[in-house]
């Protein structure tokens, strides 16, 4: 194969359907893509021999840690076809700033694994998707409420606390920090208001959450509010929240380690997979 052969283009609107007979050569890794392929085609790079789409990655915008992951073909594999395309990303990142890059994969890919080392990539954390289907919680009347733009710096504030003591709990995070508040996250938190929550006693806000689709993608609970069942009341009310919107079944991610993950399986929730993420300094 001639690397040199292969075309690099951001992916268009014209390339979905094949982007999907693409992803459904591998069920498991191509189900993973696809859901963010619908919400943010932005965020991938498609490379082509000649008309024929070979592959896709999904590179996000370049910040101090990124994130990347490659598909190839099946019949294209172990031709230096994933490695090129990964080189071709890291370089657009690295050019943008990005000083370090995730990638992930399901557990259990040892071919994957395997991949992400000769790239020099390193084990990072695990993380397990975890999906509750059934009925909604009973549930007395709660202090929740929409977000709004003036919750922005209370909210930020005990939402990157709660997370940086989770991480450093956790033990697999040695450079987090306390994320700070910035004018480009509060605009996007705005601009995605009808799906952010907040939790308040006497007027305090003393937790936090957001909803992704029937994603429960972030919860969290100020430190010195935590243990008094104030999570656990919460992720019931946003479970019944995305009953309500439509859906079936609530998704969540609980990195492994995270003591969270006893109140989810209390309430019902139940292990789909595991990923592995990996990391590397560019």
């Amino acid at each position: 194969m001639n690397i040199a052969g292969i075309r690099y283009e951001h992916f268009s609107e014209k390339d979905c359907n094949a982007a999907r007979e693409l992803l459904s050569f591998d069920a498991d890794a191509g189900e993973d893509i696809l859901r963010v392929l619908a919400e943010e085609p932005e965020l991938f790079i498609a490379a082509f021999i000649g008309d024929k789409l070979i592959a896709l990655a999904q590179v996000n915008e370049p910040a101090s840690q990124s994130y990347l992951t490659v598909f190839v073909d099946p019949q294209f594999r172990r031709q230096g076809i994933g490695s090129s395309m990964v080189k071709y990303a890291e370089t657009e990142l690295r050019a943008g700033g990005t000083q370090k890059v995730r990638s992930s994969f399901r557990a259990g890919h040892q071919s994957s694994l395997a991949f992400a080392r000769k790239l020099g990539y390193d084990k990072y954390f695990s993380s397990a998707l975890m999906q509750r289907t059934g009925d909604p919680f009973p549930l007395e009347e709660l202090p929740v409420r929409l977000y709004t733009d003036e919750d922005y710096l209370a909210s930020q504030s005990l939402y990157a606390t709660a997370f940086h003591e989770m991480r450093v709990r956790v033990g697999c995070f040695p450079d987090s920090v306390i994320a700070k508040p910035s004018e480009k996250e509060r605009r996007v938190w705005k601009e995605d208001a009808e799906n952010r929550f907040v939790f308040e006693i006497n007027g305090e806000i003393v937790a936090y959450s957001h909803l992704s689709g029937n994603e429960l993608s972030s919860i969290s609970v100020r430190t010195d509010f935590q243990s008094l069942g104030i999570g656990k009341k919460f992720v019931m009310y946003l479970c019944n929240e995305i009953y309500q919107r439509g859906s079936a079944k609530v998704d969540l991610w609980c990195v492994v380690g995270n003591y969270a993950r006893n109140l989810y399986d209390s309430l019902g929730f139940k292990e789909k997979y595991m990923k592995e993420f990996m990391r590397k300094t560019l």
